[in-house]
This record gives structure tokens, sequence and C-alpha cells, in this order.
């Protein structure tokens, strides 16, 4: 299937970015799938579930996830095809990766 996707200039790194404009029904779940495996729960007595702990970099992991999974294409300034992996985004400039995180899709429904 052929998805939709924008075209994004890294102003900093001269980076082009093509970020598809949704996400696929699998790719949400995966994302969201980080935070559920990050706590751990225990039973208090009653049998209720109580929550024990949290791993805090579930947010970095959604994150870098998000990213991974709307990214189609990344060419750098000189014009040649960059392999999509989370090193390269760790070694942008904060601005571009600001904006490729604007560019990310929102989960809204887009309104014709």
């Amino acid at each position: 299937m052929d998805r939709e996707f924008i075209e994004v200039l890294l102003p900093i790194s001269g980076m082009k970015v093509e970020i598809y404009t949704y996400y696929l029904r699998g790719e949400r779940k995966k994302i969201e799938a980080i935070m559920l495996e990050s706590a751990e729960f225990e039973q208090d007595a009653n049998g209720t579930p109580k929550l024990k702990k949290v791993d805090a970099s579930y947010r970095t992991k959604m994150e870098d996830k998000a990213v991974l999974l709307a990214v189609k294409k990344l060419v750098d300034k000189e014009g040649k095809e960059v392999k999509v992996e989370i090193g390269v985004f760790d070694n942008l400039p904060d601005e571009d990766f600001t904006l490729l995180q604007a560019s990310l899709p929102n989960g809204q429904l887009k309104k014709k």
C-alpha cells in the first residue's frame, strides 16, 4: 500500500526527510506497546492490580520508535540516501530534530 508522505527540509543539517502523514494501525500498536511493557504491576490483598514501578525511559523509546516508523526516506545535503536508523537522528542538531518531531503524524483525522 502506498502512503501519502510529506517532505521536510531540515534547516541546519540540510537533510531532506520524507515522512508518512499517518501511522498504520500496527505501527501505532508497536509504539503504544512500549509504554505498556515499561510498567510492572502487582496485586494487592484484594486482587486489585497496583502499579509497582515504571521504566522512566519509555518516553524516549516511544519517541524513537515513532520517528523510525514515520520516516520513509532520509537524504543528506549531497543527495545521497541515508539509512534510517536512530543513530542518525540522535546526531541531528536539536533544531532539526524538533522540526522533524513536529512533522510526525499526530493521530488526528485529516480534514479535506
